[in-house]
């Protein structure tokens, strides 16, 4: 029990003594390097789109006038058949009527015959339609794909965009459920494909690909009985291609804006991230910590103002100065130095966030192995939480810079 205790109270006083460490979120805007190789006289751009969908409008329009065109023979054809039976039926009838009538005029009893009965008539409906997809205004298009870190103009990259028909759309019901708790889902199931192509000012094709070309679900309602949904389709049949279609071609537009900026804008982005301090500790003086933070935050504060963060560059070489001058105090081996190994894999997170923007991978590698091999936990985990974001930035600015 002694020995527990001794422990316990040696435990406490390590606690007590140990250096607290501040975490600070900070964030920061920076600008995302495109995943393809950007020659720099690249300055402008100008996107095309390609109406293919009209052709398949066109195409129904003239299936819808073939359609009329037999649905109208089919209907003279069925009428000219009802036509004869009807004229049968009628002969009789008026034959009847004719005994019926001389009866009547010769002062005669008799019973009049009853109406005639006619078999279902042939119906023409003239106002069959096909399902057209919407035009799209060259003004309202303007706004939907934009490539972020040029101007708009003649002469760079040129953008084609391919606009197809929506395809195979249907509606699909799933029952879930069972008793008071039975739903029917409906979702709308369709394919919409988006063509995108990106040539330089030379005739270069950089990308060429043909987007969402599988099947996609959109939900569009649950119901408690089948029987709400068809009234429900009642209501909104006038309308519902037309939401749908609008849903499937705002997500194709911020899917292709996306893509296109992904592979060859610059994008300004906004990183969160932690950059650490100590807080106030009696025994020992951290000012030159305190100003090895301030020093990172401001350097950090500048990555935005250019592509190749050129702007932050001495302000970075400064901070790492300053986090490498406090090092050379580390003393891994007492936990009660002032730079133990806590402070010291503290540091060495600070040192790999700095040189990523110094785009001194290399350095950012080493930093962020010696804090994941350093024995603190808070540190270990947070070099594996940076290491994608790491790995993002290296792949990107070596496609640009080396």
């Amino acid at each position: 029990m002694k020995i527990l205790l001794c422990s316990l109270f040696l435990a406490l006083c390590s606690l007590f003594y140990a250096q607290n460490v501040d975490d600070n979120k900070v964030n920061f805007a920076y600008i995302q390097l495109p995943a393809k190789k950007i020659d720099p006289s690249w300055k402008t751009y100008k996107v095309i789109y390609n109406h293919l969908y009209k052709d398949a409008n066109n195409d129904s329009l003239k299936m819808l006038d073939v359609r009329k065109q037999q649905e109208l023979a089919k209907f003279n054809a069925e009428y000219a058949v009802w036509k004869q039976k009807k004229d049968v039926i009628d002969k009789d009838y008026y034959t009847k009527m004719a005994a019926y009538e001389k009866t009547i005029n010769s002062g005669g009893t008799a019973t009049m015959p009853t109406a005639p009965v006619y078999p279902p008539a042939p119906v023409y409906d003239p106002n069959l339609k096909v399902q057209q997809h919407t035009e799209l205004k060259e003004a309202e298009l303007a706004s939907k794909v934009k490539l972020q870190g040029y101007e708009v103009g003649e002469g760079g990259l040129l953008v084609l965009v391919d606009l197809y028909p929506l395809r195979g759309n249907r509606i699909v019901e799933r029952k879930t459920g069972s008793g008071a708790t039975t739903k029917y889902e409906y979702t709308y199931q369709y394919t919409l494909p988006v063509g995108l192509t990106v040539t330089s000012s030379d005739g270069t094709v950089l990308y060429k690909e043909i987007l969402f070309d599988q099947e996609r679900n959109d939900m569009i309602n649950k119901f408690g009985s089948r029987y709400e949904y068809l009234a429900w389709k009642i209501d909104h049949e006038a309308t519902f291609f037309q939401e749908m279609e609008s849903k499937a071609r705002s997500y194709a537009f911020s899917e292709v804006d996306r893509i296109l900026n992904d592979q060859f804008g610059f994008v300004k982005m906004n990183r969160e991230t932690e950059v650490y301090s100590i807080k106030k500790y009696k025994s020992y003086e951290y000012s030159d910590v305190t100003e090895a933070y301030t020093l990172t935050t401001q350097a950090l504060s500048l990555v935005a103002k250019d592509r190749n963060r050129s702007s932050a560059t001495a302000k970075i070489e400064q901070a790492i100065a300053k986090w490498k001058s406090i090092l050379e105090e580390s003393n891994l081996y007492d936990e009660k130095a002032r730079i133990n190994d806590k402070i010291t894999a503290m540091i060495h997170c600070n040192l790999s966030e700095l040189y990523i923007w110094k785009g001194d991978f290399s350095s950012a590698d080493l930093e962020l192995n010696l804090a994941l091999n350093s024995g603190v936990f808070k540190f270990k985990n947070e070099s594996e939480r940076r290491r994608d974001f790491f790995t993002l930035q290296k792949n990107r600015w070596e496609v640009n810079y080396l």
